[in-house]
């Protein structure tokens, strides 16, 4: 941080601070004009502004909130991504499921089947066993008759063994299967529930680091706004004792910007309480920060149209196994619904959707690409998937993703934590 021999900011440094804390409370598109700049209401501080080190220590200790949040965040993205694959398997074993079901009912029919046949051997052996005056002088006479009575045991009685055998394989084929049924629906039951409870359980810790995360960024909000009145009535004070009119412009510019800096962070309050001074030392002419809030780049129109669709989904909830703009989405629910819009079908899951992408460099992206997070909670799995836009609100490196559980679809600068690479589809 540059600092004046007076002790005031550096107007670069004032508009440095404000466009961190802007980016902090979510400003996108902050400008010296004000222009697209959302308002807040921070936390009113008593006295005079605080100095140096006490918006240091806000600032440091909101970015050690911010990761720990940010860890938590990537946490509950992995474990809802876990959810949708445990999701997935269960569809796959109910799939499954339906073949064994219709491999069942062939089987019940072998059965029936079986059983009549047995029945009609049985009764066959029953009916030609009993003695009968005729047969038996067949059975006992001579040995062309004994030969006979071999053909019938062998026959008859062998028939009956062997329908008997089948009855049996069939019938253990169907515990067997059935067996299989069973244990394929509770385990995938079983994944999903557990699943589903420790993303919950993730969710909660997150919301509470967040509630924390609001309070300390409150505290620095009317911070760097308190410290932003009096830098513009300081710089006010300033051009009005000026000895040239060269000098007395620069400090109206400065005392201009740092207004702007008081209206974006604190909110309408502060603002005009450094308007106020501003406009007493002149008006102001000086450079105008502007945020990079370009275009998303140029790109196929396929791409273009991955891109706008995802766009278009700007606000909407995530949710659990979310795929669709009705429902809400989660992150691989989004880019497979975005890149459908552009007619091309993606895989559900992250896990299946980084091997079935062309792979490409990170340094050659363009927009509509996937960006690929791997082992975020330790499970050695593909975790998260994020889409690379091109040029947005956070310059050439902005994605757009259905980030956690209690965010909604919005855009981020790229984060490097587990990035394993892009797919192009």
């Amino acid at each position: 941080m540059d600092c004046r021999n007076t002790g005031r900011w550096s107007r670069r440094a004032l508009l440095a601070r404000g466009a961190l804390v802007a980016s902090i409370l979510g400003l996108t598109g902050f400008s010296a004009s004000g222009a697209g700049a959302t308002t807040s209401t921070p936390t009113t501080l008593p006295g005079p502004a605080p100095n140096q080190s006490q918006i240091n220590a806000s600032q440091s200790q909101v970015s050690a909130i911010e990761a720990t949040l940010s860890q938590e965040e990537q946490q509950t993205s992995a474990l809802d991504n876990r959810y949708d694959t445990a999701v997935q398997n269960l569809q796959t074993a109910q799939n499954a499921l339906q073949t064994i079901d219709a491999s069942i009912g062939r089987t019940k029919a072998a059965v029936k089947v079986d059983r009549q046949r047995v029945t009609n051997d049985a009764v066959k052996a029953y009916i030609y066993g009993t003695p009968q005056s005729n047969y038996a002088s067949m059975f006992s006479t001579s040995a062309t008759l004994g030969d006979a009575r071999t053909q019938y045991t062998e026959q008859i009685v062998g028939d009956l063994n062997q329908a008997r055998s089948a009855l049996q394989t069939s019938e253990s084929r169907l515990d067997s299967q059935k067996t299989q049924e069973q244990n394929l629906a509770t385990q995938a039951s079983a994944q999903a529930a557990q699943a589903k409870t420790l993303a919950l359980a993730n969710q909660q810790e997150a919301a509470a680091t967040t509630a924390t995360l609001n309070q300390v960024q409150g505290q620095l909000t009317a911070e760097v706004a308190q410290a932003a009145v009096e830098e513009a009535q300081a710089e006010a004070a300033a051009a009005a004792r000026a000895a040239t009119a060269a000098e007395a412009q620069r400090e109206a510019a400065a005392a201009e910007a740092a207004a702007t800096v008081a209206q974006a962070v604190g909110g309408s309050a502060s603002g005009a309480a450094a308007t106020t001074a501003a406009d007493a030392a002149g008006g102001a002419t000086g450079d105008a920060y502007t945020g990079n809030v370009g275009g998303t780049g140029s790109g196929t129109a396929a791409q273009m149209a991955a891109v706008s669709a995802a766009e278009s989904q700007l606000g909407v909830a995530y949710v659990f196994g979310g795929a669709s703009p009705s429902q809400g989405f989660d992150c691989s629910g989004l880019v497979q619904w975005a890149w459908a819009q552009a007619g091309i079908t993606l895989p559900r899951t992250t896990e299946v959707q980084w091997p079935a992408l062309t792979h490409v460099a990170l340094d050659a992206l363009e927009p509509g690409d996937l960006l690929f997070y791997y082992n975020l909670d330790s499970d050695s799995a593909v975790d998260h998937v994020v889409m690379y836009v091109g040029s947005g609100p956070y310059g050439t490196d902005t994605v757009i993703q259905a980030p956690f559980t209690g965010a909604t679809v919005s855009y981020s600068p790229i984060f490097t934590d587990g990035l394993i690479g892009a797919g192009r589809p």
